[in-house]
């Protein structure tokens, strides 16, 4: 077993380092028989003496949660009196530098929080995102290297004081991310399902840097809301009882939709263009798919009416496409201007959560490119989304959205958690208006019961994810990357890298 790691440990010059990397110049691993950067070069890994004992990893040690220990959280890492618990393993995985580490590290401390919709944090899912999925990772590489790239990202995106990712490394990073979650769900194992579902929710942040990319496509949220109806596609793959005893069920708890109600929340001039459809219009066999699709956004426009800017909205909004149906994700997929004017409506919303940096900067560029490959038949029912680009005031798009310039919020609410989930409490008081829970496609909860040592649910047929969207359709949206294209990326990460 390698040494244990400490995340602020100073920094010691290595003397024992391989010929190679001396002769470099570079920081060596003294990795046996072959450093870790001889191994990317493919260089014959040569050392000038024997070094002090070394014992490596066993098999057992990379693959049980019993090595894990917990450490104190320093008070800067989170502004809190009360002291947090933090796990960090207590070896170092064969294929995983010291950089790698550092990295998780800062994710157990930081990073993770930015996947969550509530800005202080709650006890459970905070549990679940810092000790279970890290517990997850490191017998499931995708799940480690997709935490690693979304933690580079992170870094890069709002800064760090004791860190840098130089871009190739995020760049390796995000390369490597993308193709172990390909191979993973290609392969199809089952045990790895739990990990797997834990994985499709990180990526979606993840590829979100997309849409920052100079070579994005135009349309790049076409692509992205696929890999958000990942997280329903692996969900339908993995069986309740395996997601509660992996410990992740909480993170897939969504806010329940009543979709009757919502339906009175959507604006009038959706309706009609839905309900102007013509029997001769390439639509006309879809509108039901655009109506149902309608419903959905109604509730975002309910939350915000009813409920004023909080975390169920934020988590409306960014769980939006979890909940549409197979169907409109191919006529969006088609540029049927439609679903394209509906998507734009979302992304004003999605304006609404800008406390979310992977979030951000998404909407306006997205928006224009729908309005212009529209064009000017379409301007009057893109009349909203149009103006959103001139705004960045919260309240001032909620008013631009209900069209009512007087709008103001309700009463503030304040979330509390409970055994449930997550509700929302008016400061005025009264009963909890909110819960989220497991909730199928259509809105509604599901009524389960566990039992010990049993698992058992009502009803009996349950829709969370979804089984009619084929898994090709979620790889073939991720870019693809060779194996000698990783690899390469891979030498230029080691050499860039800033410790």
């Amino acid at each position: 077993m390698q040494k244990v790691y400490h995340s602020k440990r100073p920094h010691r010059k290595s003397r024992a380092g391989c010929r190679s990397c001396k002769t470099r110049k570079v920081k060596c691993d003294e990795g046996r028989p072959s450093c870790r950067a001889c191994t990317l070069r493919r260089d014959n890994c040569v050392y000038l003496s024997s070094p002090t004992s070394t014992p490596t990893p066993s098999s057992s040690a990379v693959s049980t949660s019993k090595s894990f220990a917990r450490l104190t959280l320093s008070s800067s890492a989170r502004q809190s009196a009360a002291p947090e618990q933090q796990i960090h393993p207590l070896f170092r995985p064969v294929d995983r530098d010291d950089f790698d580490m550092r990295l998780l590290s800062t994710y157990t401390s930081l990073s993770y929080r930015c996947l969550t919709t509530h800005p202080n944090g709650l006890t459970q899912v905070d549990h679940v995102l810092k000790v279970k999925i890290v517990e997850h990772a490191f017998s499931n590489p995708f799940l480690m290297n997709c935490l690693l790239s979304f933690t580079a990202t992170h870094i890069n995106r709002v800064g760090h004081e004791n860190m840098a990712i130089p871009s190739s490394r995020a760049i390796y990073y995000r390369a490597r991310a993308f193709e172990s979650y390909r191979r993973a769900i290609e392969a199809a194992n089952p045990s790895t399902f739990p990990a797997l579902v834990a994985c499709s929710l990180v990526l979606c942040a993840v590829s979100s840097e997309m849409f920052r990319d100079e070579d994005a496509k135009p349309l790049y949220i076409l692509d992205w809301l696929v890999v958000w109806r990942g997280i329903g596609l692996l969900v339908g793959m993995t069986t309740h009882k395996s997601l509660f005893e992996s410990g992740l069920r909480v993170l897939f708890m969504r806010p329940p939709i009543d979709l009757d109600a919502a339906a009175m929340h959507v604006p009038n001039n959706l309706l009609f263009m839905v309900m102007s459809i013509a029997d001769d219009d390439a639509d006309a066999s879809d509108v039901a798919v655009y109506y149902d699709t309608l419903r959905y956004l109604g509730s975002l426009y309910q939350e915000l009416y009813n409920n004023g800017f909080n975390s169920v909205l934020d988590l409306r909004i960014v769980t939006f496409f979890t909940f549409l149906p197979a169907r409109f994700i191919e006529l969006a997929r088609a540029k049927r201007p439609r679903a394209l004017t509906i998507i734009a409506h979302h992304l004003v919303f999605a304006k609404l959560v800008p406390r979310i940096w992977w979030m951000q900067g998404i909407s306006d560029p997205q928006i224009q490119n729908i309005c212009h490959l529209l064009g000017g038949e379409w301007d009057s029912v893109l009349r909203v989304p149009t103006a959103a680009l001139e705004l960045t005031d919260l309240g001032e798009i909620a008013k631009l959205l209900f069209d009512d310039p007087a709008w103001e919020p309700p009463s503030s609410f304040v979330a509390l958690e409970g055994t449930d989930g997550l509700a929302l409490k008016s400061i005025t008081g009264g009963d909890p208006i909110m819960t989220t829970s497991w909730v199928q496609n259509d809105g509604t909860e599901i009524d389960f019961v566990p039992l010990p040592g049993t698992f058992a649910y009502r009803p009996a047929a349950t829709k969370i994810g979804d089984d009619d969207i084929e898994p090709s359709l979620l790889t073939d949206v991720l870019p693809s990357y060779s194996p000698a294209q990783v690899d390469g990326m891979a030498v230029d990460a080691a050499y860039d890298c800033i410790l």
